[in-house]
Formats: C-alpha cells, sequence, structure tokens
C-alpha cells in the first residue's frame, strides 16, 4: 500500500467553490520519469500557467480540458482562473517510466488508500476520470453506480462515492484530454452530468 506521494494541486479558490460554484477534482492516471518528488503534480501545472515557459506539446492535454470545461477557447488569464478553482490529482503513486505505460493491477490497488485519503481530505462534489482504463482500476469501497446516461450516442460511465461522513461525490468518466479530444463535445457531457 503507497502512502499519498504525490500531492495533488489545489487551485487556491477551491474551497470557496471556484468559478464553477462546485468543488470539481480531475482525476489523472499516471506520472512518468524518473526521481521521486511529492511536487511533481503541482510543478507540471505551474509550467503549465507560466507564460514564460515556452509551450511543449503536453500542455495540449490541460488546455484541452479546461477548454471542455467552460465550453469556449480560454485565454492564459482564464486558464490561471481555471486551475486555481479546481484540484487535479494523479492515481498512481509511483512513477511510470514513458506516456501512455500502463500501471500493473497491484499499484492501482495499491494506489487506493492514498485516493481516498485525498478525497477525504478535499471533500469534491465532482469527481471527473480521465480515461477508461483508470475508470475500469478505480477501487469499490464506498461506490455505487450511477444511472444509464447517453449523450449523442456516447454511453456515459458514471456512479457516486459516499466519504466517511456521508458526503456523496458525483463521478464520471470522460476520454483522457490528449490525442483524439474533442473538448466541445466532452464540454457537453461535463455540463450535462455536472449540471454547470
Amino acid at each position: 500500500m503507497y502512502a499519498l506521494t504525490f500531492l495533488p494541486w489545489v487551485g487556491k479558490n477551491y474551497h470557496n467553490g471556484g468559478i464553477f460554484g462546485k468543488k470539481i477534482m480531475a482525476l489523472g492516471d499516471s506520472h512518468y520519469g524518473t526521481g521521486q518528488n511529492a511536487n511533481i503534480t503541482r510543478e507540471v501545472l505551474g509550467w503549465y500557467l507560466d507564460k514564460s515557459v515556452e509551450r511543449e506539446g503536453w500542455m495540449n492535454t490541460y488546455l484541452k480540458f479546461e477548454r471542455s470545461l467552460v465550453g469556449h477557447e480560454t485565454t492564459s488569464e482564464e486558464s490561471k482562473a481555471i486551475w486555481d478553482s479546481v484540484v487535479f490529482y494523479n492515481y498512481l503513486q509511483v512513477l511510470l517510466t514513458q506516456p501512455r505505460e500502463a500501471g500493473t493491477d497491484r499499484q492501482y490497488k495499491d494506489s487506493s488508500a492514498a485516493f481516498f485519503q485525498v478525497m477525504e481530505q478535499y471533500q469534491p462534489d465532482v469527481l471527473i476520470v480521465w480515461s477508461k482504463r483508470l475508470w475500469q482500476k478505480l477501487p469499490w469501497e464506498g461506490w455505487s453506480e450511477g444511472v444509464s446516461k447517453n449523450i449523442d450516442g456516447y454511453d456515459i460511465d458514471n456512479g457516486c462515492y459516499t466519504l466517511s461522513n456521508g458526503h456523496k461525490v458525483k463521478v464520471f468518466c470522460i476520454y483522457h484530454p490528449s490525442v483524439g479530444y474533442d473538448w466541445s463535445f466532452w464540454h457537453k457531457v461535463i455540463k450535462t452530468m455536472t449540471d454547470f
């Protein structure tokens, strides 16, 4: 069982309901590279939001996700406001060696305690899971299946976690916002699933 190795990004306005009026947590799969660094998630988002840092391909993942939240192309000022309003956390608490590498079943299972630790601490109203692969590896403790939801012919996987204090977290799955991600479609999904 892994302790919390990688600290989540926590937007400074998250606890105030941010710009969305709901506490939203985005859940990525993993980091990759070498060397343990507890602040890697925070540093990655910091680099993305720093206008002086040269734009790199991986940054499009965060750009497309933020656009799917608000439903339009975003300015750098809007980007900052959006990420200041959410929590972002990568599920696996071990570094993988390369992009798109899958963790082992054991690594997913061992990361569940840290996942619930983050959920209990930040009490999100909505958890948006990046990718079917991660969705299929989520733990079942406190889980209840959602009602069937189809948007434009696409079935949306969804459900709910009930935390130890009874707080319910609405959970649904989107495509990973890297390649092949249509942010305008996923905005429709997110808007429908969260009642923005």
